[in-house]
């Protein structure tokens, strides 16, 4: 598993939402939307992460906007070569001489035709050795959970487009699933109770504003602006509309049911002896998903389980990756112990 000496070496976390990148002995040195613009005949790029996030959320028609990660895998392969390219460029800040190795997450249950896709379009973007870890054990590792203990945790990254869970224990993923739900479907979620409800259509750019203005599953007080809102019976645009806080959070709560009935099938397949630990160690949550506040409570009500919050829920991939790529003899046997895959 030993990445190549004479390079560069990076840890990347490509997500549905956010791509972040780190660089050995320097931390992480990229946090950008996984977001890219093009010109409008698709030939060459504009603008990419955030500069294309502001594009998209501007609603600008002069260029077309790409989000080439789906359900936290690779959908418009072109696309994500690009994006990757100008930000593997933007980490290292010049042109390498040597291709830079790279350890990379990838989905619990990625299939090999996925792994593939993902594993092609890095090394397209100019990465030369990809190892790829599995995302639970990435973020479990950078959630802070012990290396070195019999005691069995669940880790749940709830990402955009994707929830990857995988059952950790002293070092070991010994189960992993991909569910393909994340924050764009509560996005959806608040789109649909808005129009259903409301009678009004809003964009993903605003119910993305929405609920990161409400930023909680339980109730509040208040109300929160939205732009860029269509009322749908009279085709007429509203400049300014004003929605409730605590209704909000309700369809949010509403919207992670499905998610909490995969956590459910998950945990109650588990073998006796796993399931019994569990009420030791519980869930463990990372993702961008549980800035949300009052998640743990949701989880913890529904589950009947502890449920544990990373520190920084948000890096917790990228810093479990840059723990492994400083320090990758100790965290492997031969790269088969972590459910890592050189290629």
């Amino acid at each position: 598993m030993a990445l190549l000496p004479w390079g560069e070496q990076l840890a990347i976390d490509v997500g549905t939402a956010c791509t972040q990148i780190a660089i050995k002995g320097q931390g992480v040195v990229v946090r950008e939307p996984t977001v890219i613009a093009f010109d409008d005949g698709r030939r060459r790029p504009v603008a990419v992460g955030a500069e294309a996030q502001r594009l998209w959320e501007r609603g600008v028609s002069a260029v077309k906007i790409v989000r080439p990660i789906r359900g936290g895998m690779i959908a418009d392969f072109d696309s994500a070569v690009a994006l990757l390219r100008r930000l593997i460029r933007q980490a290292l800040g010049h042109r390498p001489f040597f291709s830079p190795s790279a350890v990379v997450a990838s989905p619990a249950s990625a299939t090999g035709v996925e792994l593939q896709a993902l594993d092609h379009s890095l090394r397209s973007a100019g990465i030369g050795q990809v190892t790829m870890v599995q995302k639970p054990l990435a973020a479990g590792l950078g959630a802070g959970l012990p290396l070195y203990s019999d005691e069995s945790y669940l880790v749940v990254d709830i990402g955009a487009g994707a929830t990857d869970i995988g059952l950790f224990s002293n070092g070991l993923i010994t189960a992993g699933y991909t569910v393909r739900y994340g924050g764009d479907d509560l996005d959806e979620a608040i789109i649909r109770a808005i129009r259903r409800d409301r009678g009004l259509r809003i964009t993903s750019s605003a119910a993305e504003h929405i609920k990161k203005q409400v930023g909680a599953v339980h109730t509040n007080n208040g109300t929160v602006s939205v732009d860029d809102v269509v009322v749908v019976d009279e085709n007429q645009t509203v400049d300014h509309y004003d929605i409730e806080v605590d209704w909000v959070s309700q369809v949010l709560a509403d919207a992670f049911g499905p998610l909490i009935e995969e956590l459910s099938w998950v945990v109650e397949n588990l073998p006796d002896s796993s399931g019994r630990e569990l009420e030791v160690g519980g869930l463990v949550f990372t993702g961008g998903c549980m800035l949300l506040r009052g998640l743990d409570e949701l989880f913890r009500e529904r589950l009947h389980l502890p449920v544990t919050i990373a520190p920084d829920p948000l890096s917790a991939t990228i810093l479990g990756l840059e723990a492994i790529l400083s320090d990758l003899p100790a965290l492997s046997l031969n790269g088969r112990r972590f459910g890592t895959n050189s290629r």
